[in-house]
Order: structure tokens, then sequence, then C-alpha cells
């Protein structure tokens, strides 16, 4: 059994993020309005809203950091002959498996778009995201950003990559053995899908 153990951008963290986003930014409101407005002898809120003002911006702002950092998830899976074991997802055999989606046109190692690229133009650096769709329509997302960034290193890609490169070879065994191999990582066709017919 072959472990692969990588960091990615856990988007299931998305809704808490905005939620704290959107706290912070009303209590941080609140209580400068209410700062601004104090010397007036006739202000709109009076001054012991201020207790209840300042402990609520610095919860807020405390809950969205660490929603932020906890975005950056540590992934282990462990591939056997039958499937894959993930901490993040549980158990998925390879007969479950329907569909796989990646994003071949901005990954420079399946000759898509290349760092420079980026570098060069107004562009932002690709969001690579990855899925896997189950039988029972269970999607498993892993975004990750080929070059490094906040939530996984160059080097988290290339695990992850080489645990896709193993997952398409299972498949193919499976499912197309007899067929010639096709463009990017022997089963997806050059959208970077695949699709279990049947």
């Amino acid at each position: 059994m072959k472990s692969y153990r990588f960091r990615f951008n856990n988007s299931k963290k998305t809704p808490a993020i905005l939620l704290w986003f959107f706290a912070a930014l009303l209590t941080v409101t609140l209580t400068g309005t209410t700062l601004v407005l104090l010397p007036n002898s006739h202000p709109i809120f009076p001054a012991w809203l201020l207790l209840i003002y300042l402990p609520l911006t610095l919860i807020a702002i405390y809950k969205l950091f660490k929603a932020a950092s906890e975005r950056q998830s540590t992934e282990t899976i462990s591939l056997s002959k039958e499937g894959f074991n993930s901490a993040s997802f549980g158990t998925v055999l390879f007969s479950e498996i329907h569909s796989i989606q990646v994003p071949v046109r901005e990954i420079g190692q399946l000759g898509g778009l290349q760092h420079d690229y980026y570098k060069k133009t107004d562009a932002d650096s690709p969001n690579l995201e990855f899925s896997i769709t189950t039988r029972d329509e269970r999607i498993l997302s892993l975004i990750l950003n080929e070059w490094g960034g906040l939530y996984n290193l160059q080097e988290d890609f290339s695990i992850f990559f080489n645990f896709l490169t193993a997952l398409t070879d299972q498949l193919y065994q499976l499912y197309h053995a007899k067929e010639p191999y096709k463009s990017y990582l022997k089963i997806l066709d050059d959208k970077g899908s695949w699709k279990r017919l049947g």
C-alpha cells in the first residue's frame, strides 16, 4: 500500500471564512462608528455599547484568521489495489469512481501554460481544482497550486501529481487495458476529464 501526504486548499472552509469576514466587517464598522460619534453631545450609540462591540470585533477577527489558517489541510492518501483511503474523504473504491476532472490546460507538467506566462502577463496563477466524483455523487475536491502558494508547496503538488498518475494508471488497467493510451495521464481526454461508461 503506497501512501501520499501533501497539503492542499480545503474549499470546505470557504463558508466559515465568508461568515467570519462579514461578521468582522460588521463589528469593525459598528465599533468605529461608535468611537467616532462618542465626542458628540448627543451620540447615536451610547458609550456602553463599546463594551459589547469591541470584544465581538476581536472575536470575529480571531475567528476569521483561524478559519483562513484551517483552509490549509493536510491530506494522507493510501492507495491499494481496490481503491484508496483518504484522511479527508474516507475510503473510495476504484469501482465507485464515476468521473475525474483535471485542469490540464493550466498544468505545465501536462503541456499547459507555463509559470513564466503568468509572471509576464496580468493573468492570475491558475486555481487548480481537481475533482473525483463517485457513483453516489460524492465529490472529492482538491485545490492545489502547481508552483506553490499560501496553502501548498510545489513539493506538495508533485506528491499529489504522483498520486494522480498512480490513480489513473489503476483505472486504465481496470477499464481501458485493451485501448491505447490517451493524451493525458493515460485515461483523460484533451480537456482533462474521464467518465466511466455504463
